[in-house]
């Protein structure tokens, strides 16, 4: 059995079973009374059917029209709003049954009428109570899975992203070019070595993170620049444009850094005569624009999914900031590829 079909049973025993212990405490209270009759109790089995008919209406009016999706302080004079005219409804069932059963004219006694369209308004209240509660329960639960979902997948995003950040081919390189250094200038092997060991620590702990200071991210991304410097020497070259504002800025750790791995990878990296990398960021009210330029031509059909670090990257914005993140990576001219990214902060403030 589905969970669909499990769910309508439910509520339609909810239905039936509610109804039902509504009419028996009623119809108990008049035996009470002494005034318990067989036209009472007729009067119960109508109470019984239309009570079902109507709150099946008003179920429709509430999915059909996703007055569930509303804010409580809407949703509250929604309902009352609703239920006032089903209340009259059923006012009107009683007496016309009772006018039919007895064939005399009901008394219009005006405080009995008022009293009874309050009891079935509080009958209807209760029930639409009832309905909001579970559905809110419901809908809780679902967000609360959905977010682990997010969070497994990010989680698997990170640990995707460390693993290709660590890759056997960049290692192998960084070392073969800081033990070409050894010999010929042991000050500067020594610096890269550190630098090497920093780009490492540092990418191990970003996973620990959901978002980092735009400076720290940026000093990662100098100290793979500065090893990549060691193996493309004069080949490349780096201009820096970073607007004091924008520091403080958060970002997806190892964010920028994959974008400058894949643009010299895939760029800079091919090019006989190397090329010019440049990376700006600037803030602006809505968050934060990183720009970043490098020599090359972007083919979206020879360079794999995985180059230019476009899938993570992606993936990540899109768990991350809810789609309202941008990331676009073009052809500039026909020397130059040009990546634009657009995070809104305040969507980074509620993350935090």
């Amino acid at each position: 059995m589905s969970t669909e079909t499990s769910r309508r049973e439910l509520y339609w025993w909810c239905q039936l079973g509610g109804w039902m212990l509504y009419v028996l405490l009623n119809g108990f209270y008049v035996y009470l009374k002494g005034d318990f009759n067989g036209t009472f109790a007729f009067s119960l089995v109508f109470i019984f059917l239309f009570g079902i008919i109507l709150t099946q209406f008003l179920r429709w009016v509430i999915i059909r029209f996703n007055i569930l999706n509303l804010s409580l302080p809407k949703v509250i004079p929604t309902m009352l709003l609703l239920n006032i005219p089903l209340a009259m409804m059923m006012l009107l069932i009683q007496n016309g049954f009772d006018r039919i059963a007895t064939g005399m004219e009901t008394n219009m006694n005006y405080a009995a009428l008022s009293l009874t369209v309050l009891n079935f308004l509080l009958v209807f209240l209760f029930w639409s109570l009832i309905y909001y509660l579970v559905h809110f329960i419901e809908n809780y639960k679902k967000a609360e899975i959905e977010k682990f979902r997010w969070q497994a997948a990010i989680h698997e995003t990170e640990l995707n992203k460390l693993k290709s950040q660590l890759n056997p081919h960049f290692m192998f390189n960084a070392m073969n070019s800081i033990r070409a250094l050894v010999a010929e200038n042991p000050l500067r092997a020594k610096e890269a070595i550190t630098q090497f060991s920093n780009l490492l620590r540092n990418t191990l702990q970003m996973g620990k993170y959901k978002f980092i200071p735009l400076s720290q991210e940026l000093e990662v991304v100098k100290d793979y620049l500065a090893i990549e410097a060691v193996r493309l020497e004069e080949r490349l070259k780096i201009e820096w444009n970073i607007s004091p504002e924008a520091e403080s800025c958060e970002v997806p750790p190892l964010m920028i850094q994959t974008l400058v791995e894949n643009g010299i990878k895939h760029g800079i990296a091919r090019l006989p005569e190397g090329g010019k990398l440049y990376i700006e960021a600037n803030k602006i009210p809505e968050g934060l624009v990183l720009t970043i330029r490098n020599s090359g031509q972007y083919d979206a059909i020879k360079i794999p999914e995985s180059g230019f670090g476009m899938r993570n990257s992606i993936e990540r914005l899109q768990l991350l900031y809810n789609g309202k993140a941008t990331f676009s990576i073009v052809n500039e001219d026909s020397k130059t590829v040009i990546t634009k990214l657009f995070i809104p902060t305040s969507i980074v403030a509620t993350n935090n």
